[in-house]
């Protein structure tokens, strides 16, 4: 919700972000429980979660100590919105097999980093230092999440194949962590940089 105070522009990022962290431990509790059988993938998903489990941890002390007004609520308010949001991609409190599961992992964890950094934006362009290095270290942490979740997916989606019956080859793992790798090489050379995306977006606003 837009505001002219700065710092209830800045909670109401704080909110939105608890709210879907809270949401993405739920679900990482259920799917731990529904993977059980697949120790080596639910032992990185805990390590994801121990991440999770302290940003909440963060968000709510941060919210006390900012002694935001009406927070509980503002959570309950934010939930309804930005819940609304990732239910309309992904439902990841469903059983649909591993690889599916993490899909939507994936999903929920791109969507917690974009909102991180646009809490680091909002705080660094309205002076809040503290809330814009919590962003930072959030958003660090679900960079270091996606990548798992590239490293540990392929051979998810092979053995659930195999498990299926059908004739997948376990070799092909390695070609697709050589693609992802490849991909994530050639990211920051194809991607403009702030400045120049600006300068490009001003050009084009002239044509």
């Amino acid at each position: 919700m837009a505001s002219s105070n700065p710092t209830d522009a800045i909670n109401s990022y704080i909110t939105d972000m608890l709210a879907l962290e809270e949401h993405i431990d739920k679900a990482i509790k259920s799917q731990l429980d529904d993977l059980k059988d697949y120790p080596d993938v639910t032992g990185e998903l805990k390590t994801v979660q121990r991440s999770v489990q302290h940003h909440v941890s963060d968000l709510r002390d941060l919210s006390k100590r900012r002694k935001a007004s009406g927070a509980a609520d503002a959570v309950k308010r934010a939930g309804s919105n930005v819940l609304g949001m990732a239910a309309g991609a992904v439902d990841m409190v469903r059983n649909e097999g591993l690889p599916k599961n993490l899909r939507d992992d994936y999903t929920a964890f791109n969507l917690a980093a974009i909102g991180y950094v646009m809490l680091n934006t909002t705080a660094l362009a309205l002076g809040d230092q503290e809330v814009a290095d919590l962003g930072s270290q959030h958003f660090r942490d679900y960079t270091r999440a996606v990548l798992t979740l590239d490293r540990i997916i392929p051979t998810a989606v092979v053995r659930f194949l195999q498990n299926e019956g059908l004739p997948a080859r376990q070799d092909v793992v390695t070609q697709v962590g050589k693609t992802l790798a490849e991909g994530w090489r050639q990211a920051p050379e194809q991607v403009p940089g702030p400045q120049t995306a600006a300068s490009s977006s001003s050009g084009a606003s002239r044509l």
